[in-house]
């Protein structure tokens, strides 16, 4: 019998497995919101028992625990870093936490953000606050301060990177007690008997990086204004990165199967920024990286997690060495998935895509999510290179029901051989007009 490792392994080898692997938590970009999280527990009547810990506090993503990941026929779990949001470590003591419908979960004892009088949670640095979180604590954090913002220079740069424990720099580089953390973690998932595929969540962003510290709009200006400077910080960046993935792939490399780094390069109707100003100064150092671990740690797939529409800039990824592509967001610009499928699938494999969370499994019902899901894995499933996930993460709001409308759609119709109405070719035809708006589609062709 396959093992839920060796079918995720089979299908990133673009062979077919026994059924298409399914994904839920993986990493932050394919998980389940805790609001979320705790209605699906209660719906599988696992309400009690020991509650769920709250591991990207920016998010307010959970850790999907091993009963869920039996329960749904899961196929990856994580390994988590040891910081994965503020500078808030996870491997230290964890205390209760309560959402705003009343349910409870577990947060790191450092997670300690203030409750502003609109209600609204802030969180502050060296007496500054830097990221905001509406009450209703749906959508998590949003950054409101970057520190190159105003005038950065070459010495603010070098003082950034040389600093340590805080929000922009705890994510980026490792430090002797992440190294122990991930060193335990592999220790357990080695003697656990663990038969998952494990995918590890690097990060290593570029462009969000730069965002982030120079301030969404001040890095564009900069490309064109003073590239030179831009260059300086994205070289410094890419070497504290490329130190940052010797150390933890060094300690836990070996139970590694997928690395995943993210960069959202792409807008809901094109790239977010010129293609060709993306190749000049941006894919160098995403090569760098990708790149490293194909040469030093040949056995891990290379995931690149993308929001938007990126159509443009596959073969530039391709050619860096990207493996894997998350999470194809096929209601953007270009990204029809059968086009894609036709023209990169032999190339790359793709994992998420599976299913629309913007509309169909926010609004839907389990009729219209299980045709959504019928649709797009028949396009993405035939050959392999096909993980299943849906686009991006199950938000707060989206209630059980439609979750598992989803996964036991992803069941029912990931069996290989799968089932196709037709060759791909005109799938890509039939279906040309579907994925813009695909729960209005579904609506007027009187699926109910």
């Amino acid at each position: 019998m396959m093992t839920s490792r060796d079918r995720v392994l089979t299908s990133l080898w673009h062979e077919e497995p026994d059924r298409v692997p399914i994904d839920l938590g993986s990493h932050a970009s394919s998980t389940i919101a805790v609001l979320a999280y705790m209605k699906l527990r209660a719906h599988l009547g696992l309400a009690q028992g020991e509650l769920p810990k709250m591991y990207n506090t920016w998010g307010q993503y959970c850790d999907v625990q091993d009963e869920i990941l039996d329960r749904l026929g899961c196929d990856v779990v994580p390994l988590h870093r040891s910081v994965s949001s503020f500078s808030i470590h996870n491997d230290g003591a964890w205390k209760e936490w309560t959402l705003v419908d009343g349910s409870k979960c577990l947060v790191p004892e450092d997670f300690t953000p203030i409750h502003n009088s609109d209600g609204d949670w802030e969180w502050y640095e060296d007496d500054r606050m830097i990221a905001r979180m509406p009450g209703e604590g749906l959508h998590g954090f949003t950054l409101f301060w970057s520190p190159m913002q105003g005038e950065p220079t070459k010495e603010k740069i070098d003082a950034l990177l040389s600093s340590e424990n805080n929000n922009f720099i705890s994510r980026i580089k490792t430090s002797d007690r992440e190294i122990r953390f991930l060193e335990s973690e592999a220790k357990r998932l080695r003697e656990s008997g663990n038969q998952r595929a494990v995918l590890f969540q690097h990060g290593g962003t570029i462009l969000e990086n730069s965002q982030g510290i120079f301030g969404w709009d001040e890095i564009f200006v900069r490309c064109l204004t003073d590239p030179d400077l831009v260059h300086f910080f994205l070289n410094a960046l890419t070497e504290v990165h490329l130190e940052t993935l010797k150390r933890t792939l060094d300690a836990a490399g070996d139970v590694i199967d997928v690395i995943q780094f993210g960069d959202d390069l792409g807008m809901q109707g094109a790239p977010l920024l010129d293609p060709e100003m993306y190749r000049e100064i941006f894919l160098p150092y995403h090569k760098r990286m990708f790149r490293f671990v194909r040469d030093n740690y040949p056995h891990i797939f290379v995931m690149l997690h993308c929001d938007g529409a990126v159509y443009e800039l596959f073969p530039d990824l391709i050619e860096a060495g990207m493996q894997v592509f998350n999470p194809l967001q096929t209601d953007c610009a270009g990204m029809d998935p059968a086009k894609i499928k036709r023209e990169f699938g032999k190339q790359i494999s793709f994992w998420g895509g599976g299913c629309d969370t913007h509309a169909t499994l926010a609004f839907g019902t389990a009729s219209q999510i299980r045709e959504d899901v019928r649709r797009r894995m028949q396009i993405l499933a035939p050959g392999g290179g096909f993980v299943f996930n849906q686009i991006h993460n199950v938000l707060g709001d989206i209630t059980p029901k439609r979750v598992m409308a989803m996964i036991d759609a992803a069941h029912e119709f990931g069996k290989y051989p799968i089932a196709v109405e037709a060759p791909l070719e005109e799938l890509e035809a039939k279906y040309a007009g579907y994925w813009e708006e695909p729960y209005k589609a579904l609506k007027q062709e009187g699926v109910a």
